[in-house]
């Protein structure tokens, strides 16, 4: 625990000097008259703290087939999300998003999926710190609820870098006619998960864990992403994210020294060919952690040693096309979009198996920018498994 209060009180001190180096050029350039005309220090300006509230509720119809199984329906609200976003000056902003999601038990789960505070240190570098969802490829970059069409998550995504607690930079560049962003920051490690007691295929041993408030050792993971836009108009941008946490164990455990790597490479292509608008995503990504032997239950009294590697992958790519310039009005509202995708699981794991694809299609009409209707039909396959199909209506409200 020092070493995590020292490491804190470091990233804050390091905030602070660069926040002072930041701030120094505008103290010392005004006069004296001009300070007399300053607000009280600490107090905002007039109209500098500013507050807006976004966010979107969902509700949706559902029908699930396994082959070989009778099918099963639901509807229920999905939960809403709020995101406020606070302006305390020129310089700062909080940002926050608050998730209510409702499960087919009728239960509910309140979560806090992200709290941070920027400063803008210059036009190219912004500083953050808090708990924040981190850059890693297209799906957990931009791939959010209003930009998915397809009511489910690619099968092969979600495995990356979760949502952390850290600090770091960030910004944009432009270079002539082209732009560059980038993320760097510092995180709690994530922690691997060890379970000794569970049968089956419900033992996560291998799994990452992240969000933790409290860093499992005194190591930190270390990530980022460059995002590249070469053409003029920002229509195509490509971009590559990477995590390491070189340990992710606790200490005096013999799982101390299980490094973690994540690697991902995006494309995200937007474009009107009047009257078409089109819209490209796509993504690979793979995760290893240090091949080591998980200790689970194979029954009540018998422990198995389960050796693998802890190598995984997965991939997608889709596109969506709509006629948003026809002179028809229902015409342009419609959106047709597909997605093909895969996702391999460490072959030995507990929880992993043959490798699974997945085909998507969906249709969504627009009655607002804010009121999209998506109707999708997905199937996922996979060797010694049923295919599972699944239709999914959904209507979400933007706000």
């Amino acid at each position: 625990m020092k070493n995590n209060q020292y490491f804190f009180k470091g990233i804050a001190m390091a905030f602070v000097l660069a926040l002072s180096v930041a701030e120094s050029p505008k103290l010392f350039a005004q006069t004296d008259s001009a300070q007399a005309a300053q607000p009280a220090p600490n107090k905002p300006g007039s109209g500098s703290l500013k507050f807006m509230l976004s966010g979107s509720a969902r509700f949706q119809w559902q029908n699930v087939q396994v082959a070989g199984q009778p099918s099963s329906n639901n509807f229920y609200p999905l939960g809403v999300m709020l995101m406020p976003l606070v302006k305390l000056n020129d310089h700062m902003l909080l940002d926050a998003q608050i998730e209510a999601d409702q499960n087919l038990t009728g239960g509910s789960v309140v979560n806090l999926n992200e709290l941070v505070i920027y400063y803008k240190l210059n036009s190219y570098i912004t500083a953050f710190a808090g708990n924040f969802s981190p850059r890693y490829g297209t799906y957990l970059g931009i791939l959010d609820d209003f930009t998915n069409r397809y009511c489910t998550a690619p099968i092969g995504m979600g495995h990356g870098p979760q949502g952390q607690n850290g600090a770091g930079f960030q910004g944009a560049l432009q270079l002539g006619t082209t732009k560059l962003g980038y993320q760097l920051y510092v995180t709690n490690a994530p922690q691997v998960t060890v379970d000794t007691a569970t049968v089956g295929s419900a033992n996560m041993s291998g799994q990452m864990n992240f969000g933790s408030y409290q860093a499992i050792n005194k190591n930190k993971s270390y990530g980022g992403f460059l995002n590249f836009l070469p053409l003029s108009n920002s229509s195509l941008e490509l971009g590559v994210s990477a995590l390491y946490a070189p340990q992710t164990g606790a200490p005096g455990t013999d799982y101390l020294d299980i490094n973690y790597t994540a690697i991902a490479a995006h494309l995200n292509y937007y474009h009107v060919f009047s009257p078409v608008m089109v819209r490209v995503l796509a993504e690979y990504n793979q995760v290893s952690a240090s091949k080591y032997n998980y200790i689970y239950y194979s029954d009540a009294t018998t422990r198995t040693i389960n050796a693998f590697d802890n190598n995984l992958s997965g991939w997608f790519a889709g596109a969506t096309f709509r006629a948003s310039g026809a002179d028809n009005r229902f015409l342009s509202n419609l959106e047709l979009g597909g997605r093909y995708g895969g996702y391999t699981p460490p072959k030995d794991a507990s929880w992993g198996g043959q490798p699974m694809t997945q085909t998507t299609i969906c249709l969504t009409y627009w009655f607002s920018f804010h009121v999209p209707l998506f109707l999708a039909y997905d199937v996922v396959t996979q060797p010694g498994s049923p295919t599972v199909t699944t239709f999914t209506a959904m209507i979400r409200h933007q706000f």
